[in-house]
């Protein structure tokens, strides 16, 4: 990512494929707020935010479980969750940010295909099947059995509303990638 931030300059501030740079992303303050608070009502991206808004820090895995909901679920512009990361990593580089964000929001070199989404759901029975990580922060869940805490994906009123339908994002935002790739 430092090569590629020092031949393409223009990474910092717009898409690697610039005309990944037409990509409708919404303005939704409250939305990005929830994010930032971990309060979206995903327990593994509510787990990762929790963590980084405390220690500064937060695993790889969780950091692009986090990446794909902001920007392929809420379809929040992947600049703005560059730079919460730049303002909260311990272990910020302004390179390995900015790329990671692009590969997760698929506009970077070598980005991921837009049509991959993380399901936080998937994510977390595979990663954390047991629920040790969130549970550790998230401790409103710590009393729930992992099972129950899975299943909250379908069923369950006792944590936080879900802020968006994973499956209508998850359709929208590549239909919005299609159109871009269409016209370019």
């Amino acid at each position: 990512y430092h090569q590629i931030g020092w031949y393409f300059p223009h990474v910092f501030g717009h898409a690697f494929r610039r005309h990944y740079d037409a990509i409708p992303w919404r303005t939704d303050a409250d939305a990005l707020q929830q994010w930032k608070e971990g309060k979206t009502g995903f327990p593994i991206v509510d787990a990762g935010m929790r963590e980084l808004a405390s220690t500064g820090y937060m695993h790889n895995r969780v950091r692009m479980v986090t990446a794909s909901f902001l920007t392929k679920n809420l379809h929040l512009d992947w600049r703005l969750g560059e730079a919460y990361f730049a303002e909260q990593l311990i272990d910020y580089d302004p390179a390995v940010n900015n790329g990671n964000w692009q590969w997760s929001a698929s506009t970077g070199c070598d980005a991921q295909p837009y049509f991959r989404i993380f399901n936080p759901w998937r994510q977390q029975q595979k990663f954390d099947k047991d629920c040790v990580y969130i549970k550790q922060w998230v401790p409103e869940l710590e009393p729930f059995p992992a099972q129950v805490i899975h299943k909250l994906e379908k069923e369950g009123d006792f944590y936080l509303p879900k802020i968006v339908d994973l499956r209508k994002s998850g359709d929208l935002i590549k239909e919005q990638f299609k159109s871009v790739r269409m016209r370019s």
